[in-house]
């Protein structure tokens, strides 16, 4: 337990919030996921074999995100591009949410993006991941 806790209070602040927010964006698509398998069993899905596919995306983005918060802690470099790439990602979907209607959900999803990427750019991130 205390490697972990040395480990990451040395990383800088701004890699340090990256992983953070990584961690809650997993914990939300997790979320996300259990929730969509429940409507897909309770609700009255026209397929749901489509429904669990959806779910099924969803759980497999959080464990990606998990796993690149968890890299990015341990300080792997290879684990910043996908991270970046998937908050790009998040940006784009929160532009569909936004233009859709749905913008409680979109203004979050989308400062969240940006924010971590810029997490990820930040000049210390660099040099820790170096």
């Amino acid at each position: 337990m205390s490697s972990v806790t040395s480990t990451s209070t040395s990383l800088p602040a701004p890699l340090h919030w990256a992983v953070r927010l990584l961690a809650v964006e997993a914990v939300a698509a997790g979320l996300a996921a259990a929730l969509l398998v429940y409507q897909g069993i309770a609700g009255d899905a026209s397929s749901p074999g489509d429904a669990f596919a959806v779910a099924g995306f969803a759980g497999v983005a959080a464990a990606a995100i998990a796993g690149l918060a968890a890299a990015l802690a341990r300080r792997k470099p290879r684990a910043r591009a996908p991270a970046i790439v998937l908050q790009l990602m998040a940006v784009m979907f929160a532009v569909v949410l936004l233009t859709s209607g749905v913008v409680w959900l979109g203004v979050p999803v989308g400062v969240l993006g940006i924010a971590v990427t810029t997490l990820l750019l930040a000049p210390s991130t660099n040099t820790a991941l170096s």
